[in-house]
């Protein structure tokens, strides 16, 4: 027969033992779900930076056109209003011109016209 100190540490090493043996197998099912999750991550940054590469090639010959050429601040506004903001053509009327829709037309039709214009320009020099 063990003595009581003997006995009472051959017992608390079991129970560190099997204590020890559950963290293992808890920490190692968190390792298992976060490699997981940083596959996931890394794919998902990695299908990010992708588009953004392919939408700034997308988007740059229209950067040159609307940034080389410097636009009056009205015709930025307009643009801003227009094709950012989504804004109608009366609400920039509104806002700009005082109410007056044939300027906010006209003024539209300027701007695209100078886009088309410079888009040309620009796909001529490339």
């Amino acid at each position: 027969m063990l003595d009581k100190e003997t006995f009472k540490n051959a017992e608390g090493k079991l129970y560190g033992y099997f204590r020890d043996l559950n963290e293992i197998s808890i920490l190692e099912i968190e390792c298992k779900d976060l490699e997981d999750e940083l596959e996931y991550v890394e794919r998902k940054i990695c299908g990010n930076r992708k588009r953004i590469r392919q939408l700034k090639r997308h988007t740059a010959r229209l950067n040159k056109v609307l940034t080389i050429p410097p636009m009056s601040k009205e015709m930025m506004d307009f643009t801003t209003y227009k094709y950012k903001l989504n804004k109608s053509v009366d609400w920039i009327s509104n806002k700009m011109y005082g109410g007056v829709r044939s300027t906010a037309y006209r003024r539209c039709g300027e701007i695209l016209e100078d886009v088309v214009k410079w888009t040309d320009v620009h796909a001529i020099a490339e």
